[in-house]
């Protein structure tokens, strides 16, 4: 996945509902990274002379410091760090996003592919440990919360009318456009990144 193709999927959005903010500098980028102790991969650091976080509708795209306190990944990794302690957040770990539910998207810098860059995974917050790898780079993640957006969202910004989960005294039902096809359907998250294979099998 490239930047440029992320940057095309963001296109589908009118300009107002995308709110990026302006590229973060070296500097910062440095400050970020000695503050948590890490090297950030090369996906991350292409996306952050880009753009350093904002909102694509609103979903949190976590950014390096000065930045507003909800975007601010380096304050997140501390109070993950804190909270869990680390027997459950390990030092190379760095929270890039959440799910809006308490669970996290980690950036899994402790593990890293032959082209240096490390793969994201899902903290779930009710196990305090990481139960899933969702995508093989950062760049591979921001296009999937970008196609996961855009499932829930129409180009202006307005929610998508979607089918129910149908909840019966006997069983549940689950049509098919229920849910986002990202993390729900296998076959059509490894299509678009086949990368994450090897993370899984491991």
């Amino acid at each position: 996945m490239t930047l440029e193709e992320v940057k095309e999927e963001l296109s589908f959005f009118d300009p107002d509902v995308v709110r990026l903010n302006p590229p973060a500098g070296m500097r910062a980028i440095a400050r970020a990274q000695t503050e948590m102790g890490v090297r950030f991969p090369p996906s991350l650091l292409a996306a952050l002379l880009v753009f350093n976080g904002g909102f694509i509708v609103s979903e949190p795209v976590l950014g390096v410091p000065p930045i507003q306190s909800a975007l601010d990944m380096v304050q997140a990794t501390r109070q993950a760090r804190a909270h869990w302690g680390p027997d459950c957040w390990l030092e190379g770990w760095v929270e890039i996003g959440s799910d809006g539910c308490g669970n996290q998207y980690v950036l899994l810098l402790d593990r890293q592919g032959a082209r240096g860059d490390s793969p994201v995974g899902f903290f779930d917050a009710g196990a305090g440990e990481i139960t899933e790898i969702v995508a093989s780079t950062y760049l591979n993640y921001l296009w999937f919360v970008t196609q996961d957006v855009k499932w829930h969202y129409r180009a202006d910004g307005n929610p998508r009318a979607r089918e129910e989960v149908d909840w019966t005294d006997r069983k549940v039902i689950v049509h098919p456009g229920a849910f986002s096809p990202w993390r729900s359907n296998e076959v059509w998250t490894l299509a678009h990144d086949p990368a994450l294979i090897r993370w899984r099998i491991r």
